[in-house]
């Protein structure tokens, strides 16, 4: 059975009259990079600021670590003047307090890096470790140097270039060693080196720490090299969820052939043609992979073994015109 550090169910929020969310509902698995794909306006950064706490939804629930928070915005504001997390055990409380509490084991880093520009890098986490109530000072230069910043010694963070201001938003985020870490559009603007480095360290921490990641953007060939699993939303609205394979396996070049004996065909792709590499679609379609340049030659062998061919087709999609199918046409681009 799936365990799920974060899972949202019916998840909406209103402005006056109009839905910046819809309906959302998803789940995120421990241990994962997940990709939150949309372009300006879609929702992402609206959803990322319900599930760290800052904005509250108008109905749909939100479950952190197992905890279900209340619905809606009114449930929220009793448990904030109730002093949801003044020290009480998780076990003790219920609703959304256990689900304030819980987001403390979330970092997050929402539209711009929480950095001051006066202080250094150094200055800045101690800052915020201050601020959060954490005692270890150790924690400073620990996370200076898994974000590439300990050499930056007096240097003011108004004089880093971007990269250097979303690393250090990061370890900003990374204070207390959460769980879940929220990220929008983190690698926005950054040169190239800038977003190596910033894909590096996310890879980084979710080997070596096991964190989970959620990740907006609407960079789709960034994200490919980075997130593991994918979340594509539009006008508020999850228009699909899926994995980095399947991804790859929607996007690849192949030749796609429909025929009323797909069992037949797939015999005659294995003797005939001496090739396995293909996969059967609930439709009974076959997406063939290998001889992509021989569409006369396999459309012979096919009628050769008696086979009635009703569809066959090159397909495949860069991953810009994959998101541009989902979302509805060239329009929404």
């Amino acid at each position: 059975m799936k365990s799920y550090v974060l899972r949202t169910e019916g998840l909406t929020k209103k402005y006056k009259k109009v839905d910046a969310l819809s309906n959302v509902s998803i789940a995120l698995e421990p241990g994962k990079i997940y990709g939150l794909i949309g372009q300006n306006g879609a929702g992402k950064t609206t959803l990322m600021r319900l599930i760290a706490g800052i904005s509250y939804a108008t109905s749909g629930t939100i479950e952190l670590f197992g905890h279900v928070g209340a619905d809606g915005a009114d449930a929220a504001d009793a448990a904030i003047e109730s002093g949801a997390i003044t020290g009480t055990k998780i076990d003790d409380l219920s609703g959304e307090k256990a689900l304030m509490a819980e987001r403390k084991r979330i970092g997050c880093m929402i539209e711009y890096p929480s950095i001051h520009g006066n202080m250094t890098a150094k200055d800045n986490l101690k800052f915020h470790r201050i601020m959060k109530g954490i005692p270890n000072a150790e924690i400073e230069m620990e996370l200076l140097e898994r974000v590439g910043l300990a050499d930056t010694g007096r240097k003011k963070a108004k004089d880093f270039s971007l990269g250097m201001k979303q690393r250090l938003g990061i370890a900003v985020s990374l204070l207390g060693s959460p769980e879940i870490l929220i990220l929008d559009e983190p690698i926005n603007g950054l040169d190239p080196i800038g977003v190596v480095e910033v894909r590096k360290l996310l890879l980084r921490l979710c080997e070596e720490r096991q964190i989970t990641i959620l990740i907006s953007s609407h960079n789709l060939p960034e994200l490919y090299q980075t997130a593991t699993d994918y979340i594509i939303i539009h006008k508020g609205e999850i228009k699909k969820t899926l994995t980095l394979k399947e991804l790859e396996d929607n996007c690849k070049r192949h030749l796609l052939i429909s025929t009323d004996e797909p069992e037949k065909l797939v015999g005659v792709l294995e003797m005939a043609l001496g090739t396995s590499n293909f996969i059967v679609l609930p439709n009974k379609s076959v997406k063939l992979f290998d001889f992509l340049d021989e569409k006369e030659r396999i459309s012979r062998v096919l009628f050769e073994n008696g086979i009635m061919v009703t569809n066959l087709l090159y397909e495949g999609e860069s991953l810009e015109d994959y998101f541009v199918s989902i979302v509805g046409g060239e329009g929404h681009v």
